[in-house]
């Protein structure tokens, strides 16, 4: 359970290093760096939310 709660911290996280960091560099990076991983994030999660569930309940 604490797993499920911390994967999504630590992406986030991640991020805003990620962001920060380029920020630092270069001010207009940040917001570079910062917009594609919102892009990135969306695309991934309409892809995982768009496949269907599957049902591993065992052999019928």
């Amino acid at each position: 359970m604490i797993l499920q709660i911390l994967t999504p911290l630590v992406g986030v996280m991640g991020a805003l290093l990620l962001s920060f960091g380029a920020w630092m560099v270069y001010q207009p990076a940040g917001f570079i760096a910062g917009g594609l991983l919102c892009i990135v994030w969306s695309w991934l999660m309409a892809k995982f939310l768009a496949s269907p569930a599957t049902n591993s309940t065992g052999g019928d």
